[in-house]
């Protein structure tokens, strides 16, 4: 049986057993709104202005009214973390439109919330998929909308053949994203991610990890980085605001992960320390 937490649910603090959608939430029927994924650890919420920056910016870009600001978000954030007495955990904060097109209507926000649950520490397996085989909706700028049905298809098929994560290459075989992470390759003294003008969504994390190895002096290149090259890379990871920095692997082809774990092991640290 699940735990029973508070929620947040348009202004009322609701327990999770009895929270409800609206069947008429266009965010439901259509996917019209965004969401963004938290993470605290011991009750400090990571690189917060950072994700109320992305989330207050993608209401801008999808056109929501609403009347929330940076100040009142942030209050939402740490009243959950101290409505439910956890130390560790992810928020999701989720806006939709609500229930109709009407510019009078108000826009719907769920505030959920979890315990962090253990991590793997061992590298991971991972798979290259064409993302063309999966309906990939991608905005410009990028925005975490609630349009992700081709990429948990290609979760879920990743997950059928026994990997973690799929990673995504385009038309033109130019590595882009995982479905949920970013991706990142070291190459000797270089630390090579797909560049933003493939569509990628500039993560949290990512950036966070960018400025990191920028002060161990690596060389950084955001580039389009072909699917035949991976094989001639020295070290891999993913990323996310769940997992922080995660080292992967694929079909004939593993690493030590040296420079991957002294990243790790100084990312950890920023996180417990932020």
């Amino acid at each position: 049986m699940l735990n029973n937490y508070v929620y947040y649910i348009n202004g009322h603090w609701v327990e999770s057993s009895q929270a409800k959608i609206s069947f008429h939430d266009f965010g439901f029927l259509y996917g019209y709104g965004l969401f963004e994924t938290l993470r605290f650890d011991n009750k400090n919420i990571f690189s917060l202005d950072n994700h109320i920056n992305r989330i207050l910016s993608g209401l801008e870009i999808i056109k929501l009214s609403h009347k929330y600001d940076q100040q009142s978000l942030v209050l939402l954030l740490n009243t959950i973390i101290k409505k439910n007495c956890l130390e560790n955990g992810l928020i999701k904060i989720i806006i939709t439109i609500g229930d109709s097109l009407n510019k009078n209507t108000n826009p719907n926000v769920y505030i959920s919330i979890k315990p962090l649950y253990d991590f793997l520490y061992k590298p991971v397996k991972v798979i290259f998929f064409n993302e063309e085989k999966f309906p990939i909706i991608r905005f410009s700028p990028a925005i975490k909308s609630l349009n992700y049905i081709g990429n948990m298809l290609a979760k879920k098929e990743c997950e059928r053949l026994g990997y973690y994560e799929p990673v995504f290459y385009n038309k033109n075989k130019v590595i882009t994203e995982c479905a949920v992470r970013n991706i990142f390759f070291i190459k000797g003294n270089s630390l090579l991610t797909p560049s933003l003008d493939l569509g990628v969504l500039p993560g949290v994390m990512r950036s966070t990890i960018i400025s990191i190895a920028i002060k161990n002096k690596l060389n950084i290149l955001e580039s389009h980085i072909k699917k035949e090259d991976v094989k001639h890379m020295d070290e891999a990871f993913i990323s996310s605001t769940g997992i922080g920095l995660l080292p992967c692997y694929w079909d004939n082809w593993n690493s030590k992960f040296e420079i991957t774990n002294k990243l790790k092991k100084e990312l950890f640290y920023r996180i417990n320390n932020d």
